[in-house]
């Protein structure tokens, strides 16, 4: 009798997985059009980014590489509102 050998799910079975899923679904830069989008409204709470880029189908990281590089720009800022709201604003 042959006994078969089962191969354990490893470390680089991950990694493999995480490179394959990058290759399929480059993702794309969104950041003018959301700067467009606050330039329009001057401040517009994260909420209502989140569901911007819900509706426009921009994944999760694509909407935070976008907001990060314009910070990074000097374009927008964050800050808090009086009630403790994340807002997004146009400098």
């Amino acid at each position: 009798m042959k006994r078969r050998e089962e191969r354990r799910t490893t470390l680089f079975d991950f990694i493999q997985q995480e490179k394959k899923l990058e290759e399929r679904a480059p993702s794309r830069d969104i950041s003018e059009e959301l700067y467009q989008m606050l330039k329009t409204r001057r401040q517009v709470s994260k909420e209502e980014v989140t569901k911007w880029a819900k509706d426009r189908g921009v994944t999760t990281v694509e909407l935070i590489k976008a907001i990060e590089k314009l910070i990074t720009e000097k374009k927008i800022k964050k800050r808090l509102d009086d009630e403790g709201n994340l807002v997004y604003e146009v400098i």
